[in-house]
């Protein structure tokens, strides 16, 4: 009879360990479909941000545009100078890039004549 009785015992053992399995399995699906719910909402919301983000700035585009036309139309002679001046800096500074990265590097080896010794 002892053994009938143990046998029971780990009946008993190896079906609680099952039960608490699945319930741990069901309470970690739930945590999972929690998670993926607050994922999305995440993404929602940057999505909703970056595009109020893109009204904002096309908006502020629209505005430095329309500041621009209505200063050319102002002062025109002093737009075309101030666009001139750019452009000539603008120029200046790329030619002397241009110059600096055409040189080779000016690095050379030392001999014994440099020293002065013969």
């Amino acid at each position: 009879m002892a053994t009938a009785t143990r046998g029971t015992v780990m009946l008993a053992s190896a079906r609680d360990r099952v039960v608490d399995a699945v319930g741990e399995a069901a309470h970690l699906g739930h945590e999972a479909r929690v998670l993926k719910t607050l994922a999305a909402d995440a993404i929602e919301d940057g999505v909703h941000s970056a595009k109020r983000a893109i009204r904002r700035g096309a908006h502020e585009i629209e505005d430095l545009r329309d500041t621009a036309v209505s200063r050319v139309r102002r002062a025109p002679l002093a737009s075309i100078a101030l666009a001139g001046g750019a452009g000539l800096l603008l120029g200046i500074v790329v030619g002397w890039l241009g110059y600096c990265a055409a040189q080779p590097a000016r690095t050379r080896t030392r001999t014994s004549a440099d020293h002065g010794v013969a």
